[in-house]
């Protein structure tokens, strides 16, 4: 028999580094953008491996429907198709994500129906689900990309067995974000690293740095109505 850990999978879904260029602020030199994307979908797959979790990444190449929450729907819905019973959702620009994060929220799952890491502006940085519950969900609903996701996803929520997990994380889309994380030196190495994707025409990624110098708190289990 496979262990729990073996049948959940992470999505990574994602835009292409060139489209990411154009959406995001990064700076003004679009390959310098470009090269700022990059470096951050490399990290967010490295991240992955260290978990040892499998990975699926959902490109736009690969997404189909109108809106976000219909392209997010059926990229999921491609991880079921590939045998996984659980996935957990992730984008690509959260520098202070972890892999100890990503293992804290497999756990819950095993235990919990849903698991979200709220972010700082309102949105998640992951979404953590079943195949047999994700049926609670309406992400066609949901007010992607505004202030309104974490709230909106906890209400949906409301009667399920929720994990919030304790680290709130900064999503990274302009140079703004990127400058505001580099001042936070509880990020260790990561700082440096964050520091360079500015400073250089081209951004460098950095394999051989550890990114985890963080203590992460556990998940903390919730059951009805999430804690406000």
């Amino acid at each position: 028999m496979k262990p729990a850990r073996a049948h959940t999978a992470i999505l990574l879904f994602t835009r292409t580094s060139a489209e990411e260029a154009c959406v995001k602020s990064f700076c003004r030199g679009l390959n310098k953008s470009k090269a700022i994307a990059s470096a951050l979908i490399s990290r967010t797959k490295m991240l992955v491996e260290q978990t040892g979790l499998p990975l699926v990444i959902i490109g736009s190449d690969k997404q189909q429907g109108n809106t976000f929450g219909e392209r997010l729907q059926d990229a999921i819905t491609q991880v079921w198709k590939r045998g996984y019973d659980s996935v957990i959702c992730l984008g690509n620009d959260t520098p202070g994500l972890t892999p100890a994060t990503l293992r804290a929220a497999a756990d819950a799952l095993q235990q919990h129906s849903f698991v979200f890491g709220k972010a700082t502006d309102g949105g998640v940085y992951l979404m953590g689900m079943h195949r047999h519950t994700l049926p609670q969900l309406n992400l066609k609903a949901i007010s992607w990309n505004t202030s309104l996701v974490f709230e909106e996803l906890q209400q949906q929520t409301l009667s399920a067995s929720t994990t919030i997990l304790a680290p709130v994380l900064a999503d990274a889309d302009n140079a703004e974000d990127i400058l505001s994380l580099s001042a936070d030196y509880a990020l260790g190495p990561l700082v440096i690293w964050l520091r360079t994707l500015l400073c250089f025409t081209k951004a460098p990624f950095i394999p051989s740095v550890s990114f985890s110098p963080l203590a992460i708190p556990a998940a903390t289990g919730l059951r009805g109505p999430p804690v406000s």
